[in-house]
């Protein structure tokens, strides 16, 4: 097997770097060429973007897809039975806190942590809602006024 070494060239290509690569045994096995465009070169190098796994799910262990995390989606469920309710975050943070529940971080549930969730109960509604044991519970519950 023989070695191999691969340049990244900035600027011109001069004969003399070929003559000193032969010099050294070098053969020459493949040459790329490239044209930016005018907007790649105008354009700063794009950043990679992270998205945060929603509350409910983690990643999966082929790191392919999300899964249901079974302990924040009891959490959502907890939260969502009192919302259907009527309480307002304030008091879900401190029922949250007065049974041991934490955030993904591990830190006590604020008001503003538990308002952050609500976009995704109502994106995860329809799923609580479909679950078998979802009328029962229903039933169960006792609505502030």
């Amino acid at each position: 097997m023989s070695d191999r070494i691969r340049d990244i060239v900035s600027g011109p290509l001069t004969l003399d770097y070929f003559n000193q690569r032969t010099a050294k045994g070098w053969v020459v096995s493949a040459v790329e060429w490239r044209k930016p465009s005018t907007e790649e070169s105008k354009a700063p190098a794009p950043e990679t973007q992270f998205q945060e796994v929603p509350y409910g799910q983690h990643i999966a262990q082929d790191c392919g897809h999300l899964v249901d995390d079974a302990f924040e989606m009891d959490v959502l469920l907890f939260i969502y039975e009192r919302v259907v309710s009527g309480w307002r975050p304030p008091e879900l943070a401190a029922e949250l806190n007065h049974h041991g529940y934490r955030t993904r971080r591990g830190s006590p549930w604020t008001a503003s942590a538990v308002f952050d969730l609500l976009p995704r109960l109502i994106e995860l509604s329809p799923k609580l809602q479909a679950r078998p044991d979802w009328p029962s519970r229903r039933a169960k519950l006792t609505v502030i006024a």
